[in-house]
């Protein structure tokens, strides 16, 4: 196959992944602590490739005045023990397990500063500002926030969580976190902005895959002659 048409399928495929990065964004439009990508095309030696990198910028606030709603409003996420070992999110809308513990919407266990899980046992919990937890009005445990020397370095892996490729010491806890109780943080995606860029990717697609259906059509014609010419 030539360059030509190796160039115009790789482009294809990179415009594919385009309308895949923005339909994802749209689809988590309202997913609490959900953080956008942002979808850029790479002009490589070998073609077109797509790339994204996370928009960490913070989503408006809503107050839904749940005492286990909990919102940073400053850097840092929160961190909580998953199978896979330690991620970190933003999204706050925890609960509590059969257990007594604080957990998030899927389960995983909500860490403290002690980088032990939660337990809280009997009585009426209140999540306040600062991340402190109470329970009959007594402090329990405070959640674990932390920030990141290069947050490049934190990789998406679904369900508002990250992890993070790079060394322990990267990882920092907030000694003063920016927490709000009672409150969540939105989704950071624009749902008009990334409409515009759905529309625009999709013009691309569009327009490369014309480009792609001319090339094969001027192929099968040269390729047409040239069997007439052998019969």
């Amino acid at each position: 196959m030539s360059d030509l048409f190796l160039d115009a399928f790789s482009a294809l495929e990179a415009r594919m992944k385009m309308v895949d990065i923005v339909t994802n964004n749209l689809a988590n439009a309202n997913t609490v602590g959900f953080k956008r990508d942002f979808g850029h095309i790479l002009q490589l030696e070998t073609g077109s490739e797509a790339a994204s990198r996370v928009d960490l910028s913070a989503g408006d606030l809503i107050q839904t005045n749940n005492e286990l709603d909990v919102a940073v409003t400053g850097p840092g996420m929160f961190a909580i023990d998953t199978p896979n070992g330690v991620r970190y999110t933003r999204s706050g809308n925890f609960a509590l397990n059969a257990a007594g513990e604080l957990v998030t919407k899927d389960a995983m266990k909500v860490l403290s500063t002690s980088g032990s899980p939660i337990t809280i046992g009997e009585g009426k919990v209140e999540i306040r500002d600062g991340g402190v937890v109470t329970v009959d009005g007594n402090e329990v445990a405070t959640l674990k926030v932390v920030s990141f020397d290069n947050p490049a370095m934190l990789e998406k892996e679904g369900l508002s969580r990250m992890a993070w490729n790079g060394l322990a010491s990267g990882v920092q806890p907030v000694s003063e976190p920016q927490v709000k109780g009672g409150y969540l943080e939105r989704s950071n995606v624009n749902a008009i902005d990334e409409m515009v860029h759905l529309m625009a990717a999709s013009r691309e697609f569009e327009a490369v895959q014309h480009t792609l259906r001319t090339m094969m059509t001027e192929m099968n014609g040269k390729l047409i002659q040239e069997l007439g010419r052998l019969s």
